[in-house]
């Protein structure tokens, strides 16, 4: 590609530099992130861009800018693995359902698409003609002309009965193709298959690791063939011409080994260590010299041909690294990993989203579409009076703010030793609260500063095997007199009174398997749980079950989760979640019967989002997915009628939440995939 310019056509936004409108489905306004990333990224031969496979599809990065420049293979997305051939004018990429696309990146087409029933790697011959495709689970590699898509009647085969990762490297002539292999399924020893491309037949085994091998790569006079062991700490460098192996470069303590060998013949090689805090360290290893680390995720991390380095980090971020930078990590890729839940500000500017893995909150810009800060640890409030405030989180700070207020003084609250883990804010009663990590709750009178209560949430006991507990739902009631604490463990929730700085009670777990929130008029809870499974309305004044709506009972009814949408008005309760139901119950609280049925379309039965819009007339709602969705569908109804109006397809897999604009203008929509779409709902209401 050095002297070839990337076209894709109609890649980004119609201005050529809006990422946000990149490759949107129809009614579709923006797109928010850009998709969690899988475990893959490709560099291109010459290093300048970067292949970044996610659930969304396929980004393609300048590195010269760290900016998008298209974005592919959005039919499916799930993209799990992504390959540059050698001349850098394709790439390949194959989704969660097996089907690999080879795409054109000067026109920006798709000129190949292969179905494979398993696939563990690919790669393309140096040559460019083949792509071989391995297979774990056979230990077989099979070869496809890679401009056509045909099949050959020719495949490497072994002895061997599996490859647990099964890296496939071709050597610089092209004659010679090694992977993994292993013979016994209780034996985790690998060996390296070494096959001659021309007769298919296997030439050599080499043994030597105790352990899975991660990495396979010849060097570029192709004299020597280097692996990477898994925990092992070792790297083998085996000569071509006897088989024999020349050298194991070992003391790397028990790390997974990356190596690569340089265009100038240097070898170099990512340390991976995942029991230390998921860190790395990048080594030069015949000089011996430690050339960088970095934090490092999920084991992510891939080389370029002249050892330019990219790799993902916990926080979901991919940097990139280049030898001689001595600490320069490169920005590229900003995901929100999985929202699962989003609200709009009062004057419906700015959208908050929240992802539950990281416990993290970006706020968006709506008009720019943009994060507004670099901050990830913001709350959004909203209140009737059109106002909105942020609680920001840093370790045991907290900081309460009113956006577009610049004469409403920040409010700090440091008097605490612990880290806060999760806050709460109830505007009209001037009251604010955040948990620690022990599972103490402090709540403050915001107009004082003062200590208003003290309350002790205990935490559930696990062992070292099992991650820590912690407060996971914090949430006051409307009029700020009841507050509620959930910890992510099931089931453990509580009830506080507040202004006594008292519990009320603990939710009974036999009883109640999800807490929902408050009714608008803080009377209620919504909950679900029990055997049938079933609905229910928690009373708060009387600490009891009032109401209950019995769910139809099915084989998964423990453990299933609820979810729940009132009206503005407090009247009515919508009820789904993964209950096998083909429809939402829409509960009329004041008469304690059912309103409503809405009938979900076939197959749509598993409800994962609801929310009414702020006028009360429309009610929507997304899906968890489905083996027979290629996008995932979220409905919008007649709140009254039941009236199916639209139906959106954009998101790949689960929908985790939805949310209406305050002007009912916009939805937005919250996906496992690690993005939020924004609907343009002015053309069907």
């Amino acid at each position: 590609m050095e002297n070839k310019k990337l076209v894709i056509p109609a890649s980004i936004g119609a201005d050529r530099d809006d990422a946000t409108t990149c490759a949107l489905p129809e009614s579709a306004v923006a797109r928010l992130g850009r998709g969690q990333c899988f475990n893959n990224l490709a560099f291109s031969p010459d290093s300048r861009y970067l292949a970044v496979g996610t659930r969304i599809g396929l980004w393609l990065y300048d590195l010269s800018t760290c900016a998008p420049i298209a974005l592919l293979d959005t039919a499916r997305g799930m993209i799990f693995e992504v390959v540059y051939t050698n001349n850098g004018e394709w790439v390949a990429a194959c989704n969660q359902n097996g089907v690999l696309k080879i795409w054109d990146l000067q026109r920006g087409v798709c000129i190949t698409q292969i179905e494979v029933d398993w696939f563990d790697s690919f790669t393309f011959s140096p040559d460019d003609r083949w792509l071989v495709v391995g297979n774990h689970e056979t230990a077989t590699i099979n070869v496809w002309e890679a401009k056509t898509g045909e099949l050959l009647d020719k495949k490497f085969t072994s002895e061997m009965k599996r490859g647990n990762f099964m890296p496939i490297a071709y050597s610089p002539n092209t004659r010679l193709i090694a992977a993994t292999c292993c013979a016994e399924q209780d034996n985790d020893a690998e060996s390296i298959i070494v096959w001659d491309v021309e007769s298919c037949e296997q030439i050599s085994c080499l043994t030597g690791h105790n352990g899975c091998i991660l990495n396979l790569c010849f060097s570029p006079c192709g004299q020597f063939l280097a692996s990477g062991g898994l925990e092992d700490g070792n790297v083998h460098v085996w000569d071509v011409s006897t088989w024999g192996q020349i050298r194991v470069y070992t003391d790397y303590g028990s790390a997974d080994m990356y190596p690569t060998y340089s265009q100038e013949g240097i070898l170099y090689a990512a340390a991976g260590y995942f029991e230390d805090g998921n860190i790395f360290t990048v080594w030069d290893l015949e000089g011996g010299t430690k050339l960088y680390s970095g934090e490092l995720y999920n084991g992510l991390v891939e080389f370029s041909s002249g050892a330019r380095l990219a790799y993902l980090c916990k926080n979901g971020d991919i940097k990139v690294w280049s030898p001689g930078d001595v600490s320069k990590r490169i920005p590229t890729f900003s995901p929100i990993s999985y929202p699962n839940s989003i609200v709009f500000s009062e004057d419906g500017k700015t959208l908050a989203a929240e992802s539950r893995d990281w416990r993290e909150t970006l706020l968006w810009d709506i008009e720019s579409k943009r994060p507004q800060s670099t901050e990830k640890r913001q709350y959004l409030y909203t209140s009737t009076g059109g106002k909105s405030h942020v609680v920001s989180i840093n370790r045991n700070m907290l900081t309460l703010q009113e956006m577009g207020n610049m004469n409403f003084p920040a409010i700090e609250f440091t008097a605490h030793e612990k880290e806060w883990i999760r806050p709460a804010y109830a505007p009209a009663a001037n009251l604010l609260a955040c948990g620690d990590a022990e599972g103490t709750i402090i709540v403050w009178d915001v107009l004082s500063g003062n200590e208003q209560c003290k309350l002790i949430h205990p935490l559930i006991e696990f062992s070292p095997n099992n991650p820590p507990s912690r407060i996971e739902m914090l949430e006051f009631s409307p009029d700020g007199k009841f507050l509620i604490s959930e910890e992510n463990t099931w089931p453990s929730a509580r009830l506080w009174n507040v202004e006594q700085g008292e519990e009320i009670c603990e939710f009974p777990g036999d009883k109640v398997q999800n807490v929902g929130g408050f009714s608008p008029c803080s009377s209620y809870v919504a909950c679900g749980g029990g055997k049938a499974p079933d609905y229910m309305l928690w009373d708060v004044n009387r600490s009891e079950i009032s109401a209950i709506i019995q769910g139809e009972e099915s084989a998964q009814s423990a453990g299933e989760i609820f979810r729940f949408a009132f009206s503005p008005c407090g009247s009515y309760l919508a009820c789904g979640g993964l209950l096998r139901q083909p429809e939402i119950l829409v509960w009329d609280i004041n008469e304690s019967q059912i309103h409503k049925r809405i009938r979900l379309p076939q197959k749509y039965d598993n409800m994962m989002a609801l929310a009414f819009s702020h006028c009360g007339k429309y009610l929507a709602g997304g899906v968890w997915w489905h083996p027979s969705f290629e996008k995932v569908p979220i409905h919008l109804w007649n709140a009254e009628t039941g009236k199916l109006i639209v139906t959106f397809l954009g998101h790949p897999t689960d929908i985790q939440a939805v949310a209406f604009s305050p002007n009912n203008e916009l939805l937005a929509s919250a996906s496992f995939d690690g993005s939020i779409l924004l609907w343009d709902l002015m053309p069907y209401l």
